[in-house]
């Protein structure tokens, strides 16, 4: 694994563990067994790094919402999409824990989080369309309500583990499987009844 690869695997680590205050580049270089002068070749900063670890996640993003290309997507598909999204948000949760203050903190990431975000919107609506074309969902015939169904599944996979965290409910498997089950509820109405 190249250096700059490893400070983002270690700073990712540290700052899930510990939060982003709490972890200077010092930290991060000490951790790794490198120098802050190594560090500082890769990033000039904490904030260059967490900005690298944001367009990490919104790369891993972009991969797991790609669906088959060689066949329609399915039932499980849908439920995949829906588990991996708290996979990821768990992987990289001290994104999620601290996200309203990062970005206040940092214009640059302000800028390219609503961007990204409004990217996502228009990914939701274009998934729902392929699942609704495989059968797999209704259509709803009404942009609008596509449109309230994103922004509640966007609330649960963004604010579902700090809400689980800040509850002081120890975060485990089954508060994801909760969240998974609270996801797949919003998409229940819309799902079509299996073949019999």
């Amino acid at each position: 694994m190249k250096t700059r690869e490893r400070i983002l695997a270690t700073a990712l680590r540290l700052f899930n563990e510990s939060g982003t205050a709490a972890i200077s580049t010092n930290h991060i270089a000490e951790a790794l067994g490198i120098s802050p002068g190594n560090l500082y070749y890769h990033f000039r900063n904490k904030e260059e790094i967490i900005r690298a670890l944001f367009e990490q996640q919104f790369d891993y993003t972009d991969k797991l919402y790609a669906l088959p290309q060689d066949r329609l997507p399915s039932l499980e598909d849908l439920m995949g999409l829906v588990r991996a999204t708290f996979v990821m948000s768990w992987e990289y949760r001290f994104i999620y824990r601290e996200l309203i203050a990062l970005l206040r903190r940092d214009d640059l990431l302000q800028r390219r989080w609503a961007e990204v975000r409004a990217r996502g919107f228009a990914g939701f609506h274009a998934l729902f369309g392929e699942f609704v074309a495989a059968g797999v969902l209704r259509s709803t015939g009404d942009a609008a309500v596509v449109e309230r169904v994103a922004d509640l599944c966007w609330l649960l996979s963004e604010y579902w583990l700090p809400s689980v965290e800040v509850s002081g409910v120890p975060v485990e498997e089954a508060q994801f499987e909760r969240g998974i089950e609270l996801m797949m509820q919003v998409l229940a109405p819309y799902i079509a009844a299996p073949a019999s």
